[in-house]
Parts: C-alpha cells; structure tokens; sequence
C-alpha cells in the first residue's frame, strides 16, 4: 500500500514539473512577425527596457544568473531561447506566466518587440522574418478614438484614426462601462471597417447617474494593446441611487468608512499613543528617582 502512495506522489511531482515546463502558444501568435525592423537603435533601446524590468529574475544575458525558479526564467542568450519564433517570445512577455508577471500592462507594444530585437542581438545567426507590410500596425502611440452615440441607430460607434487622422481598418477594439470594482464588457470585441468605424448596441438595464451618464471605455484589443480612450455618455437609466463612494463601507476611507471601523481605529491608535506617553512619563521618573540617589 505505501509503494503504490509513494509512486502515485512521485508521479504527481514528476506531471508538475513537466507541465510547469510547457508554454503552449496558439499557432496565430506563433507565428506572429515583428513589424519593426530590427535595429542597433531598436537593440539599444530594447536593451534599456530589459534592464529596468527584466534582469531581476533573468539576470544578463550569457552570464547565466538566472534566478532558480521553477519554472526557470533562463537565459535569453542561450540555444533553448533561441529557438522559439519572434512571435512566442512577444506572446509570452505579453501574456506572462506565474511567477512572470503581464507585461502587456506594464510596457507598450514597442517596447516589447525592442526587447526581442535585443534578444536578438545574441543570436549571430538570427534572420528576421520579412515584414507583412499588408497588416496594419498600430501601437499605443500611433492610434486614437473617438466615441460618440448614434441615437437613432441605437448605437455606440467608435472611430479609430491615425496621428494623421487616416482611419484604421481592421483593428479589434474592446468597449467597456467603467465601474466601481472593475470594468463591465460590452459585449464582444468589434473588428473597425474600412472607415475605421464599430458599432455596439446601446446595453440596456445598465443605471447611471441622474442624468443617465456612464463612462465608456474604448481600448486597443492586442497583446500590448495598452491605449485606450474613455468618455461620459448619457447611455443609461438614471438613478438618484447614492454611488458605492457615497455610502459608507469598508472600501471608502476617512469619513465615508463604518462608524464602528473608526472607532475601532481611533481606539488603537488612542491606545498606543497613551502606552508611549506612560513609558515615557515612567522613564522621567526613573531618571529623576536616580538623580535624587
């Protein structure tokens, strides 16, 4: 009975380990070419990216510092690292993988393809893919939204344009109502047509203020995508209901916090500061006693 408990906890251990190993990446993004080319400027600029977010768990490349974590952050410099396509490396910085945190919410999409150039840098033998001039590329930089409201459509069109004010076709966008504890979708993502124009049904049974405002929120649907653009529309069924941050819970702070909360608080703190104030006032006394002798 203990062999097959032992076998069945060296199996466990071993299926961990091994599945802590794999990185599935969709076929989509593997095979995902940058639409940068590759430069010593983009090196250099992606070389300052991994210093100031990456050297912390995989040390710098060809020294082989790595923290000793598992799974392994490795080396980028190394053979295994190489290998993968430029399309896997960005998936995975963008998406991340505990212990390895998202860095689509940290760096820009730019930034992420200026690391893999850097990588890059240590592969002599590396060849970048051609680029597919035929897809748009747009980065948080090179993209912008306006969100209006189609009354008699019942519609919420948001327009994506350039820095030049040309539409962008074919760019997924994401639309959300801002709210308190997070953001509410409306439904699913919506691909811009050749005017640079998606539309999303008005929701209904969603309350707003008194006027019937909510904020939308329109974001850039990538990897990296980290732009977005937000705006007050009166979309919504108004209510005279008191917001979350106008009632006292335990989220608010200061006055808007429970009574028996603040209490509490101001009881600790009354506390401590008394206890101090006591050692202290025992202290003088004790030094003064002194003196006397």
């Amino acid at each position: 009975m203990k062999q097959k408990i032992y076998f069945c906890l060296i199996f466990l251990a071993v299926a961990f380990r091994l599945s802590a190993q794999l990185w599935e990446v969709p076929e989509d993004k593997n095979l995902r070419v940058s639409p940068l080319k590759f430069t010593s400027e983009t090196v250099k600029k992606g070389e300052a990216v991994f210093m100031k977010n990456c050297t912390s768990c995989h040390g710098m490349p060809t020294k082989g510092d790595f923290v000793k974590l598992v799974p392994s952050p490795g080396d980028p410099s190394t053979v295994k690292f190489q290998a993968q396509t430029d399309g896997a490396l960005f998936y995975k910085i963008a998406t991340g993988r505990s212990p390895m945190p998202q860095f689509k919410d940290i760096v820009s999409e730019d930034d992420l393809w200026f690391v893999i150039s850097y990588f890059r840098s240590f592969n002599k033998d590396y060849v970048q893919p051609a680029i597919d001039n035929t897809k748009q590329y747009v980065s948080s930089v090179k993209a912008k939204f306006d969100i209006t409201v189609l009354t008699n459509e019942k519609k919420i069109q948001v327009i994506a344009t350039d820095t030049l004010n040309k539409p962008i076709k074919g760019i997924g966008i994401a639309l959300f109502i801002k709210r308190y504890f997070g953001n509410l979708p409306l439904g699913e993502e919506r691909k811009t047509n050749e005017n640079g124009v998606a539309l999303y049904d008005i929701p209904k049974n969603i309350l707003g203020d008194k006027a019937g405002n909510v904020e939308l929120i329109a974001k850039l649907n990538s990897e990296a995508g980290d732009y977005k653009k937000s705006e007050t529309l009166a979309i919504a069924i108004p209510t005279s209901k008191p917001s979350l941050t106008q009632q006292r819970a335990m989220w608010n702070i200061g006055f808007k916090a429970p009574i028996w909360l603040i209490l509490s608080y101001s009881i600790v703190v009354l506390t401590i500061w008394g206890f101090l104030f006591y050692i202290v006032s025992m202290l003088g006394k004790l030094r003064k006693a002194g003196n006397d002798n």
